[in-house]
């Protein structure tokens, strides 16, 4: 997209600095700006919460035990002097669940870290590019710095939900950890847009 002469409303290329028809520059008011942080918080905020969710659906979905390490679980959970359960379908579903969650925080305790991690950060890592490149694409003029300031504010808003809301287990120093990350990506994916949006114009050209 091209930016908007905030004159004339002209559309003009971003690889051109100054109105060609009143001379006006690219410079957009403050409020322009202040208004692609905030917009661009919602999605990095959306983008924080789908990704740390997705990220822990895939780590228990490839941690997923077999029925057989179920069946185990189970029998190991039994009573002294209780009857052992020879088959998963013979269980009672209440005890199938609870053996499954043991099993599975025991597989996700002895996933190698880096697997781990793989998996859990992966999609966020690729929601908050995207979304950074949507900002950078959509956008008058050149938003990168307004998109990661924006991923900050909805990191901190995603984790306070998740912490304060939710009552999620996940500890608030992983705030701090993920600000940095965050925040390049945003800026990496908003720069990729702006890309995208100058080839865009380049080939097809600007039309009022």
């Amino acid at each position: 997209m091209a930016w908007s002469c905030y004159s004339c409303n002209t559309k003009i290329p971003n690889s051109v600095d100054q109105c060609p028809k009143c001379g006006g520059t690219v410079a957009a008011p403050r409020s322009f700006y202040i208004q692609w942080v905030f917009g661009g918080a919602i999605f990095f905020f959306i983008a924080y919460l789908a990704g740390t969710l997705a990220g822990g659906t895939l780590v228990a979905f490839v941690a997923t035990p077999d029925d057989a390490v179920v069946l185990e679980q189970v029998n190991a959970d039994l009573k002294e002097g209780m009857s052992t359960y020879t088959s998963i379908e013979t269980v009672e579903p209440d005890k199938v669940a609870a053996a499954k969650a043991v099993v599975l925080l025991k597989a996700q305790e002895e996933m190698s870290a880096v697997l781990f991690g793989l998996l859990f950060w992966v999609l966020p890592v690729l929601l908050f590019v995207i979304c950074g490149a949507i900002v950078g694409f959509i956008s008058d003029g050149k938003t990168i710095i307004e998109a990661g300031i924006g991923s900050a504010i909805g990191q901190v808003g995603g984790v306070f939900l998740m912490i304060y809301v939710t009552e999620s287990a996940m500890p608030l120093g992983l705030l701090f950890i993920g600000l940095v990350p965050g925040f390049g990506l945003a800026v990496l994916g908003a720069w990729l847009g702006e890309i995208i949006q100058d080839r865009k114009e380049a080939a097809g050209g600007i039309t009022g």
